[in-house]
């Protein structure tokens, strides 16, 4: 008996060993490697599977799901070049190849796009015009909790329509709504101007200070929507009006997927107008308040805005309210809903900018039910999120970037001063971008939310201005954009349009007669770069 007990106790010892080296060697495998996800998208979003890529001069393929989760040692750099797949040529990265490194323990997500073979990229040809020639003009914070509310009941009951799905597009449309897409990441399929030369500019004699052009989406044919003076107004690509119908107000617009209808907000209300410009289709009134939130289109044909009165709305593709959701603050401008990537989550932030209180981020499901809210990110906005390749969920408050996991579970936040109240825009290879109201532009690592520059870039200060360094007349109010070859877009205060490279370094600026702020640029199938100015003229800049 004895020996028997002996035994046994010498087999618990051995087990209790093995059990802790095997953790030890977890630990320290943990604090050498990270992970690195691969994924292979074409540019609708699909999944492209068995696609071979060389990573360190070893080969792999993403499987049946279109990734491939790799362990990789930590703090070196690493290599990835993206192999051939029959029918489509590699979009992003630029030339298929990325560099990367992964933080000890991190994560690592690098997405491959591809595009079909021959699919067409309009160029249209730019008529030279006569340029009039602008007059220059040189918190605490407490740690985000997630409320989940496991059984969420809908401020409304929502009505049950039934859509039409919208038909399938070989190419993606080149800028759909606000911050290119429906995870408003801001990154076009498009390279955008290298040169900063001016193509044309447009105005109208009766656009006023409050009514200058707002927020821009392009479709196939290199078409603008935007409004302006209270119009909407469709533009083609050499600068010329081709119609205009009254909306009552300024916002921004959207296009459906289909590119049959134009969605554009003016004041409290979403218009529906045919993209010939022959007719309105229907206008949503329910709004007590003025849409300064985007509006949003869903894959489903769903339109979502978010309104100054509180709620976010969901609008079916005939104009009809599904549902509505109140949140506990008024939702600003340039912070449209997002959309999750399978479009099955609404992430929305609102907070009185009128009170000292914190705002709040909510995740919502196609339903209008209450998955998760982020309260006290102290600071009177939050921003729009943007919504990773992985599902990671980036947003401002609190002077600070923010990234949270699908649950609402804060993974990390960026030191503090680090951003506005803006949308963040996120590059395909993890890099986040945002401004602040002191004009400064941060490179932040989405993996863990660590300064990517040593210093951030510094915008120009407004010269008819002089105050505190902290009033948004020094600041970045306008969202920044990234064209596909990674070249960041970014108007500020000071009138300026400034491209820089990837590393911080200035490509060319442009200087425009007023400042640029609260609209969102946009880049064209002819990889024109297109926003607005407060001098009330609307830039398309180009190369030649």
């Amino acid at each position: 008996m004895k020996k028997s007990v002996r035994y046994v106790a010498i087999l618990f010892l051995l087990l209790s060993f093995t059990a802790s080296f095997s953790h030890s060697s977890n630990l320290i495998k943990k604090r050498n490697t990270g992970i690195l996800v691969v994924k292979t998208r074409d540019t609708n979003g699909n999944k492209l599977v068995k696609v071979p890529f060389n990573l360190d001069d070893e080969e792999y393929e993403t499987n049946d799901n279109g990734k491939k989760r790799i362990r990789v040692s930590a703090r070196e750099t690493h290599t990835l070049e993206f192999g051939e797949v029959k029918g489509y040529v590699i979009k992003t990265p630029e030339n298929g190849i990325h560099g990367f490194d992964v933080e000890p323990g991190g994560k690592k997500v690098v997405v491959g796009i591809y595009e079909r073979s021959g699919s067409p990229t309009p160029t249209p040809k730019p008529t030279e015009t006569s340029i009039p020639t602008p007059k220059p003009t040189a918190t605490a914070t407490a740690t985000p909790k997630a409320t989940v509310v496991p059984t969420a009941t809908p401020v409304t009951k929502p009505t049950a329509i039934v859509t039409a799905t919208p038909t399938p597009k070989t190419v993606a449309i080149p800028w759909q709504m606000f911050h290119y897409n429906a995870q408003h990441t801001g990154q076009s399929h498009y390279n955008g101007s290298h040169s900063g030369t001016v193509k044309w500019t447009y105005t109208q004699s009766d656009i006023t200070e409050g009514t200058v052009p707002n927020s821009i989406s392009i479709d196939s044919n290199g078409t603008l929507y935007v409004t302006a003076a209270n119009k909407l107004l469709a533009i083609n690509s050499d600068g010329e009006l081709l119609w205009n119908k009254e909306v009552g107000g300024i916002g921004a617009t959207a296009i459906s997927s289909d590119e049959s209808t134009i969605y554009a907000v003016g004041g409290k209300v979403l218009y529906a107008f045919s993209s010939s410009g022959a007719e309105q289709l229907w206008s949503f009134t329910e709004p007590t308040d003025n849409i300064y939130g985007e509006p949003t289109v869903g894959s489903d044909g769903t339109i979502y805005v978010g309104s100054w009165d509180t709620y976010v709305y969901a609008v079916n593709s005939v104009g009809k309210l599904k549902w509505k959701y109140q949140t506990d603050g008024a939702i600003a401008p340039l912070a449209s809903p997002t959309l999750s990537n399978d479009g099955s989550t609404i992430y929305v932030g609102s907070g009185d900018r009128n009170k000292d209180e914190g705002g709040t981020l909510y995740a919502l499901n196609s339903d209008g039910e209450l998955i998760w809210k982020v309260e006290n990110l102290d600071g009177a906005r939050v921003s729009g999120a943007v919504v990773g390749a992985d599902g990671t969920i980036y947003a401002t408050g609190s002077g600070r970037v923010h990234a949270f996991n699908e649950s609402g579970n804060q993974l990390w936040e960026s030191e503090k001063d680090t951003a506005s109240s803006l949308t963040p825009s996120l590059s395909s290879d993890g890099t986040l971008y945002v401004g602040t109201s002191e004009g400064k532009v941060y490179a932040i690592n989405s993996s863990n939310g660590k300064s990517k520059w040593s210093n951030p870039y510094q915008t120009g200060l407004n010269p008819d201005y002089t105050g505190d360094p902290k009033d948004p007349q020094y600041g970045v109010l306008a969202t920044i954009v990234i064209g596909a070859d990674g070249i960041i877009y970014v108007g500020a205060m000071d009138g300026v349009m400034h491209a820089l490279n990837t590393d911080g370094t200035v490509l060319w600026k442009y200087t425009t007669g007023d400042s640029i702020n609260e609209n969102c640029p946009a880049i064209g199938p002819d990889g024109s770069l297109y926003f607005s100015s407060a001098d009330k003229y609307i830039y398309a800049i180009k190369d030649k």
